[in-house]
């Protein structure tokens, strides 16, 4: 079975893959296709251990995840454009560089919610309340989600799994991506401040434009359509050059 699916209608002649947050799963970016002008398609991982995919064992290492999404992608080489949200920046950056490698370069990188990974400081794994208390604190979840002890025993293998290639990862230097890179974040995410997005110019060739939309750390559920929009222009306006 393959991770990528395509979530838009017809065939394009480029391409946007999306990248979720920790825990989550390519479905947080169907409404997308509504934005989606025809010549663009729209791609995002469907992950084991989540939704139809529940009983499946989580994935935990962070090189089996990228490695595998990136043959998945690399046989295809019609412009592709990368998004990731907090944890799904990490594996968006890494998809990134290993495509580069493959003189496959991405036209855009847009990373949201997360500090440019080289300012990561080493962190500990968290353990399952703590993890459940940062997901309340973002508003992942209705609060009835918490509630639900059979239901967070299923879905808290995906999550912890996430948690922890989030927490293990290294930032390793390398060479610049030569994609267009932008910066996205909430004016109240104090966990990354429009200093930590403006690091993200520092893995780029050329500049790095941010953009601050009001909320806290998921402020892109509140702004779907604003963030799509931005993403999917941001894309296009990297191949038109």
């Amino acid at each position: 079975m393959t991770w990528l699916r395509r979530l838009s209608a017809g065939d394009g002649t480029s391409r946007i893959v999306c990248l979720p947050y920790a825990g989550g799963n390519g479905s947080i970016y169907e409404s997308w296709t509504k934005w989606l002008p025809p010549e663009v398609e729209l791609w995002a991982p469907y992950l084991p251990a989540r939704e139809e995919r529940m009983l499946e064992a989580p994935v935990e290492d962070m090189e089996l995840l990228v490695g595998t999404l990136l043959d998945e992608l690399g046989g295809d080489e019609r412009p592709t454009s990368l998004f990731g949200h907090s944890f799904g920046s990490l594996v968006a950056y890494e998809l990134a560089r290993r495509l580069q490698k493959r003189s496959l370069p991405v036209r855009a990188l847009v990373a949201s919610g997360m500090p440019a990974p080289q300012t990561l400081p080493p962190r500990s794994v968290p353990t399952d309340a703590e993890i459940l208390a940062s997901l309340r604190s973002h508003g992942v979840a209705p609060a009835e989600f918490f509630q639900q002890p059979e239901l967070l025993e299923l879905v808290m293998p995906g999550i912890r799994a996430d948690y922890g290639m989030a927490m293990g990862y290294r930032y390793r230097e390398g060479e610049k991506l030569s994609a267009r890179v932008f910066a996205l974040g909430g004016t109240e995410d104090a966990q990354v401040p429009a200093e930590a997005l403006a690091a993200w110019a520092e893995l780029a060739q050329g500049d790095c434009p941010t953009r601050m939309w009001p909320g806290g750390h998921m402020y892109l559920l509140s702004h779907v359509e604003d963030v799509a929009t931005f993403v999917i222009n941001s894309h296009r306006q990297s191949i038109e050059g």
